[in-house]
C-alpha cells in the first residue's frame, strides 16, 4: 500500500502483534520478540499500541514513564523521538502507553495517518507494535497496514473463535485500504454493502465479486494482497494436542476460511512467567535458557524469516508422525466415505508434494483425519459442516488412491555386490 513515500530499504519494517481476545500474552510475545531481535543486532523500537490498557513497560520491568504515546498524539511534543525510552537492553527502545488517556482510544483518521508516517521515520530496523485486543478500527488498521502481523492465541475455543474473526476483519480492512489507495473505493463499498446483507463468512471471496464488476480492479488489488500472510502463535500450551493446534488451524484457515495463515510456533506454559510479571522482570532476560525462552526465540526466528509458499507442502510432509486418532473420531464419517471416489490431484488433497513416499502419505493422512474430526478445536465456530464432510471423502479417497499406487510401484533392483578382490 502506498501510504508513505519512503521505499522499503530506507524505512523500518512495521511489525504488529495482535489478536481477537485479551489475556493471551501478546505483550509477553511482543517484548520477547523485541529482546531477541535486539540480541541479534537489530535496532528495535517497541510501541505500546494498546490505547485502552497499556502495560508493555511492566512486562519489560520498567516503571511507568513520565512521557508516553498520548503526549505525541495530543501534540505536546512535535517529535515522537521525544517519547522514545531506553529499556536497558542494548538496541531496544520503548514508546510507552502508560499515560494514555481514554480519549485517545479512538484515534481519528488524520491521527492514525500522522502516527504511521512518523513511525516509518524512526531510526530503527524494526518498529514493533503491541496492539490491544478486539477488532476496533484502530487495532485492525494498524495490524492490516503493518508489513508483518502476528496473532497470539490460547488453545481455547473462545480464543480460536476470536482468532478467525480477527483474521477475517483484518483482511477486509486491508481490502478497504487498498481500494482507497488504488482508486477502487466505490467498487469496494458496493461489494461490502451487498455482503452486509448476505455475508457467508468468506472474506476472500470479495475478490471474486469485485472481478465480476471490474476484472482490472480485482487484478490490481490481488497483486497487492498476495503478500498478506498473518502469522499465528499458540501460547501457554500444556499438551501435544495444544501444540498441534497451530498446524491444524493453518490448514483449516486456507481450506475453509480461504485466508492464508502461517503457523509460527507454540510457547509452553511456564509458572515462572507469572513470577517475572510480579517481580517486574523481563522473562527472556531472566530465564534465557528455559524451554519456553527457546520456543519464544524460535517463534521470533520463524516470524522474522519469510517462507516461500511452495515450501509449505514439503514442510507438511516432514512433520512428525501424529498419534493415531482415538475414539473421539467420527468413525461413521470415515466408514461412509467412498474410497473409490476419483480425486483429480490426491497429493494436493493430502497437502503433499508429488512423489511423496508411503510414510509421508500416511503421516499426512493421519494428520488430516485428526484435523477434520467434527469436534476438532481448529474448527471452533466455523460453519462448514458440509465442506468438512466433503473433504473427509476427498482425503480418504486420496489416501487409498496413493496407497494403491505406492504399493504397485516396482521395487528398485538391488545393486550387484562387487566381489572382493583377492588379497
Amino acid at each position: 500500500m502506498k501510504t508513505h513515500p519512503q521505499s522499503l530499504c530506507d524505512r523500518p519494517q512495521i511489525w504488529a502483534v495482535g489478536g481477537g481476545k485479551g489475556g493471551t500474552g501478546k505483550s509477553l510475545v511482543a517484548a520477547s520478540l523485541g529482546i531477541h531481535l535486539a540480541e541479534m543486532g537489530r535496532r528495535v523500537i517497541l510501541v505500546d499500541g494498546d490505547l485502552g490498557a497499556p502495560n508493555l513497560h511492566t512486562v519489560l520491568g520498567m516503571d511507568p514513564p513520565a512521557l508516553a504515546l498520548s503526549d505525541f498524539v495530543k501534540r505536546r511534543f512535535e517529535s515522537i523521538e521525544t517519547v522514545v525510552l531506553e529499556t536497558g537492553v542494548p538496541r531496544l527502545s520503548l514508546i510507552s502507553g502508560a499515560r494514555n488517556s481514554l480519549d485517545i482510544e479512538s484515534l481519528k483518521h488524520f491521527q492514525k495517518t500522522r502516527l504511521l508516517r512518523v513511525l516509518l521515520g524512526l531510526p530503527a530496523d524494526v518498529v514493533l507494535l503491541d496492539l490491544g485486543a478486539g477488532t476496533s478500527l484502530n487495532v485492525l488498521d494498524l495490524f492490516s497496514l503493518a508489513d508483518r502481523g502476528l496473532m497470539v492465541i490460547l488453545p481455547e475455543p473462545t480464543s480460536i473463535e476470536n482468532c478467525y474473526r480477527f483474521l477475517k476483519a483484518a483482511f477486509l480492512r486491508r481490502l478497504y485500504h487498498l481500494g482507497r489507495t488504488l482508486g477502487y473505493q466505490s467498487i469496494i463499498d458496493l461489494v461490502m454493502e451487498h455482503r452486509d446483507q448476505s455475508d457467508d463468512g468468506r472474506p476472500f471471496e470479495v475478490l471474486d465479486e469485485i472481478a465480476r464488476i471490474d476484472s482490472c480492479a480485482a487484478a490490481a488489488i490481488s497483486s497487492h494482497i498476495e503478500s498478506y500472510l498473518p502469522h499465528l502463535v499458540i501460547n501457554q500450551v500444556r499438551s501435544h494436542e495444544d501444540e498441534r493446534l497451530g498446524e491444524s488451524m493453518e490448514w483449516i484457515s486456507e481450506r475453509f476460511v480461504r485466508l492464508p495463515l502461517r503457523y509460527a510456533g507454540a510457547i509452553p506454559y511456564d509458572p515462572a512467567l507469572v513470577q517475572c510479571l510480579k517481580s517486574r522482570r523481563a522473562y527472556l532476560s531472566e530465564y534465557p535458557r528455559s524451554r519456553t525462552a527457546e520456543m519464544l526465540r524460535a517463534v521470533a526466528d520463524s516470524f522474522s524469516t519469510p517462507r516461500p509458499a511452495a515450501s509449505r507442502t514439503r514442510a507438511a510432509a516432514a512433520r512428525p508422525r501424529p498419534e493415531p486418532c482415538g475414539t473421539a473420531l467420527d468413525r461413521a464419517d470415515w466408514e461412509r466415505t467412498g474410497w473409490d471416489t476419483p480425486v483429480a490431484d490426491p497429493y494436493r488433497a493430502l497437502d503433499l508434494s508429488p512423489g511423496a513416499m508411503h510414510d509421508e502419505v500416511l503421516n499426512a493422512y493421519l494428520r488430516l483425519r485428526r484435523t477434520l474430526r467434527s469436534d476438532s478445536p481448529a474448527l471452533a465456530s466455523l460453519d462448514c459442516e458440509a465442506e468438512r464432510r466433503a473433504t473427509v471423502v476427498e482425503v480418504e479417497a486420496a489416501y487409498h488412491s496413493l496407497s494403491r499406487n505406492i504399493a504397485a510401484r516396482p521395487a528398485r533392483p538391488a545393486r550387484p555386490v562387487r566381489a572382493s578382490s583377492p588379497l
